[in-house]
């Protein structure tokens, strides 16, 4: 009997081992005041989510394709490329385009707006978004790292400007007739391939030639560089301002 309850006893301990090591813990990278004035909010939220975190999950009972699942009512921190599904207490993440699943999450309802993304079907921890509201969102990676999108924004923006042909400062003069006011303001949709998806007008010059030097220069510019591989958005909102009046 007793050499029974010892080899319970062993296979309990390992199991409980092995589940043990499911988990992880993970430095985060915490930010500062200078990236944001919520930063004591987010790294509240980091400190919690990371101090204990499954490492990988199994995939295996989650349908691979979205047919016709009731959708999640969007709180403000759904992407348009995708479609969420509830699943138990999981959130399954369809792609739009191919109906496949890309993402599996799990949101901390004790926390502020948060989701624990693991992709599919590998089942490996992939990111963390935190939200501070509808737009304004924080990406860490699986190791905890801030996903910055603002040297890629600046690079889109760089090449953009260079191949801006700005029209001679006496057309833009006879153009304008006297206004005062000559800024273009444009949103690229720019997919992870870096090709331009979308592009549209925010504010008006209220002169066409005008606006249409400026989406000249944004189809000159594209394709822009994919993006890199720790990015979780499928496509990036960009918005380019263009000064005619300076």
């Amino acid at each position: 009997m007793r050499k029974i309850f010892l080899l319970v006893s062993i296979i309990f301990i390992a199991a409980s081992s092995c589940f043990a090591a499911n988990y992880i813990k993970v430095e985060p990278q915490f930010l500062t005041s200078v990236q944001t004035k919520d930063y004591e909010q987010i790294n509240e939220t980091l400190a919690i989510v990371f101090s204990k975190i499954r490492s990988e999950i199994s995939t295996k009972k989650y349908p691979k394709y979205y047919h016709d699942f009731t959708l999640i009512k969007d709180d403000g921190t759904q992407s348009k490329a995708f479609h969420y599904v509830k699943y138990g207490n999981a959130e399954l993440i369809y792609t739009n385009d191919t109906n496949e699943l890309k993402y599996v999450s799990f949101r901390r309802p004790e926390l502020q707006k948060c989701r624990i993304i693991y992709d599919y079907p590998a089942g490996k921890l992939y990111a963390v978004q935190i939200f501070i509201s509808d737009n304004d969102y924080y990406i860490f990676g699986s190791d905890g790292k801030y996903v910055d999108y603002t040297p890629y924004v600046k690079e889109v923006n760089e090449k953009v400007i260079k191949s801006w042909r700005v029209p001679p400062r006496k057309k833009i003069d006879v153009l304008a007739r006297g206004q005062k006011d000559l800024l273009v303001q444009m949103a690229v949709t720019v997919g992870k391939d870096g090709q331009v998806k979308k592009c549209r007008i925010l504010k008006s010059s209220k002169i066409k030639e005008l606006d249409d030097n400026a989406g000249a220069a944004i189809k000159a510019a594209a394709p822009f560089k994919p993006f890199p591989q720790n990015f979780f958005n499928e496509e990036l909102v960009i918005t380019l301002n263009f000064n005619f009046s300076l």
